[in-house]
């Protein structure tokens, strides 16, 4: 009776590890997008090497997405997004990666990392293979001349996010971030005998959603902390001349890099037989956050940019053909022609639903006083930044898998 009763305590212990797995899902999935391209770069007389052929990853991504039903319509959820570089072999967990619970009821709540307020412009060509850096984005999230990335241009750190459900086509977005916009997220306002301010920031992003059309408003209100304790006067390109100097930029070159950012975003596209449309409209205003000799007072008007972009899409078969033009107006608040254009053709060709091929070709033209650069190329490991009045001719072929 005692060996009996053994063997079924022993069945139990191991079938409860199994009931609870069979209630929980781990999915893997993601994308690995390669390209190889060449870019010239003219306008440039500083410049010893004006032309470069390069391979570059093209943000692949490995996904672990973690799923738990807790009962009543409830599940506890995670995501973790690793980031492999394939052409140099690195690898980091920088994607969009959180922890937080979904209801049937009142929708998603996550903390962590989140993608909040960028790469809204609705332009298919990443997607299909393109490099990100013919992307829109390229100007219409870049302000003070093209040298500082609203909304870091990438994920938000710090950040808590709820998602609504899905109201008949209507979904709503609300995110606050205790700290969105320092280095790596590090808190900078709680040292021993540091009087400086706390950052946060705020992202409202409804949507609407039909059978053939889409429209999106994102509004980003984002401060760093301790903005005095990253000031940088020696940005590429910026002059450090006294505010109103008409040759120059305003004397803030350091104040731009963690000064207050307000962001208005609207966005949409429709769609008809094979073609899509797309448009996006953004304005964006930087203010001076920091204090000390030299530096304009606190609130001093430091940027007001707007930017549009139009992209078409044309599909047929597995073939698709895309362009797009983008636009970033000179500044309101500088003295200086610091505006740029870009547009793109892209070519692509799907072997399958999850194989694409894509071949752009890409311009980007900037005013005398504006470095806009393709997207995060100065971040990147690539350090191909444009340098204030410089023009470049960008050429890529890229392959790209979703698995």
């Amino acid at each position: 009776m005692r060996k009996k009763s053994l063997i079924v305590a022993v069945a139990g212990a191991l079938a409860a590890p199994a009931a609870a797995l069979a209630q929980s899902s781990v999915v893997i999935n993601g994308f690995i997008q390669v390209s190889l391209d060449n870019m010239k770069v003219s306008n440039a007389p500083a410049r010893l090497n004006s032309s470069e052929t390069r391979v570059n990853d093209e943000s692949s991504s490995v996904v672990f997405n973690v799923t738990e039903d807790l009962g009543s319509g409830l599940a506890g959820i995670v995501r973790v997004d690793f980031k492999p570089n394939m052409d140099t072999g690195s690898l980091a967990a920088s994607g969009e990666s959180w922890v937080g619970l979904r209801s049937r009821s009142w929708g998603q709540l996550t903390m962590g990392r989140h993608g909040l307020h960028y790469f809204l412009a609705p332009d298919d060509a990443y997607f299909k293979g393109a490099s990100y850096r013919v992307h829109p984005s390229s100007l219409t999230d870049f302000a003070g001349g093209g040298r500082i990335a609203i909304a870091n241009a990438t994920r938000t750190p710090n950040s808590i996010k709820w998602t609504s459900p899905n109201w008949g086509g209507f979904q709503a977005v609300v995110a606050y971030s205790t700290n969105p916009l320092a280095s790596a997220g590090v808190e900078a306002d709680m040292a021993a005998g540091n009087d400086a301010r706390d950052g946060r920031a705020w992202n409202i992003h409804p949507t609407y959603t039909a059978a053939n059309w889409k429209v999106g408003y994102s509004y980003w209100d984002g401060k760093a902390d301790n903005p005095r304790a990253v000031y940088n006067p020696a940005i590429s390109g910026l002059s450090t001349a006294p505010l109103g100097t008409s040759t120059a930029a305003p004397s803030l070159a350091g104040q731009l890099i963690t000064a207050d950012q307000r962001g208005n975003t609207l966005y949409g596209h429709y769609t008809w037989a094979g073609w899509k449309l797309g448009l996006l409209w953004n304005k964006t205003e930087l203010t001076a956050a920091a204090t000390g000799a030299g530096l304009a007072p606190i609130g001093t008007r430091l940027g007001d940019r707007t930017a549009w972009s139009i992209p078409l899409r044309y599909a047929t078969g597995p073939q698709t053909f895309m362009a797009a033009y983008t636009r970033a107006n000179d500044d309101k608040a500088t003295p200086i022609a610091d505006g740029a254009k870009m547009w793109t053709l892209t070519y692509a060709y799907s072997l399958s639903k999850r194989t694409h091929l894509a071949l752009s070709l890409n311009q980007l033209k900037n005013d005398p006083g504006a470095a806009y650069t393709h997207y995060v190329d100065a971040g990147a490991g690539i350090n191909n930044a444009l340098a204030a009045g410089e023009k470049a001719r960008l050429v890529t072929f890229g392959i790209r898998h979703d698995y």
